[in-house]
């Protein structure tokens, strides 16, 4: 759950990010609190077992979505694959389908206005 709390990016992710144009120095990782669910409307879990574990910590209250980050196509949803265990070639691959789904993300609130 919180484990990496208080910890910066994985370098390897950095690198990546980099690589792509994305500045995220600086960044430290925190839980999600239950402000966060009375705050935010949107909510994106990145695969299923996080889905599952954020919709069990709701707090009474929340009236917004938790749900996958959209695939970008169809529909569909997209689970990322915690790349930590893998290659480099696994971080690419989590940040172009991260890079998809928040395109499409973005096009479905926009196109919900």
């Amino acid at each position: 759950a919180g484990f990496n709390a208080g910890k910066g990016a994985d370098p390897r992710a950095l690198a990546v990010l980099h690589a792509r144009g994305y500045a995220l120095e600086g960044h430290v990782a925190r839980q999600l609190a239950d402000a966060d669910f009375l705050h935010y409307r949107h909510i994106v879990a990145m695969d299923r077992g996080n889905l599952v574990t954020l919709k069990g910590w709701t707090p009474p209250g929340f009236e917004g979505e938790i749900r996958l980050l959209p695939a970008g196509h169809g529909g569909a949803s997209a689970e990322v694959a915690d790349p930590y265990h893998a290659g480099e070639e696994a971080f690419h691959a989590a940040l172009t389908l991260i890079e998809r789904g928040v395109a499409a993300l973005l096009a479905e609130l926009a196109a919900a206005r």
